[in-house]
C-alpha cells in the first residue's frame, strides 16, 4: 500500500507551505485523514519541526485554492523512515534576525517557510 504525498499552501505573510501525506482518505473523523509535516515559527524567534495528524488541507479555512499539488507517493512501510531520515535529519532554522532587522549571522542565507 502506498500513500499520496502533496504540498499545500496556507494563507499568511508569507504563505505557509507544508507537506501533506494522505494516510487514510476515507477516515470517518476528518482530523484523521493524513499527516502534515511542516515547521512553525518565524525568522525572529526560530522555527521548530511540528508534524501532526491532519485533515485534508483543502478543508482548512486558510488553504490557498489550487495549491494542493501531488508530488509523489510513499510506501506505508517507508513513512517512519521519511520522518527520521528526511524531516528530522534537516534541522529547522534558528532565529535569524533581530527585531531591528539586523541579521544574526550575515554569512548564512535567510530561510523562510517553504525554503
Amino acid at each position: 500500500m502506498s500513500y499520496n504525498v502533496y504540498t499545500a499552501e496556507y494563507a499568511g505573510k508569507p504563505n505557509h507551505v507544508a507537506i501533506y501525506i494522505e494516510t487514510n482518505p476515507n477516515a470517518l473523523q476528518v482530523a484523521d485523514r493524513g499527516r502534515l509535516y511542516h515547521v512553525t515559527g518565524n525568522i525572529l524567534q526560530g522555527m521548530k519541526y511540528d508534524p501532526r495528524d491532519s485533515r485534508d488541507p483543502i478543508e482548512s479555512a486558510s488553504f490557498v485554492p489550487g495549491t494542493k499539488i501531488k508530488i509523489g507517493t510513499i510506501a506505508k512501510g517507508d513513512l517512519a523512515r521519511f520522518e527520521t531520515e528526511c524531516c528530522k535529519a534537516v534541522p529547522p532554522p534558528p532565529a535569524q534576525m533581530t527585531l531591528g532587522g539586523k541579521r544574526l549571522d550575515p554569512s548564512k542565507p535567510l530561510y523562510r517557510c517553504g525554503e
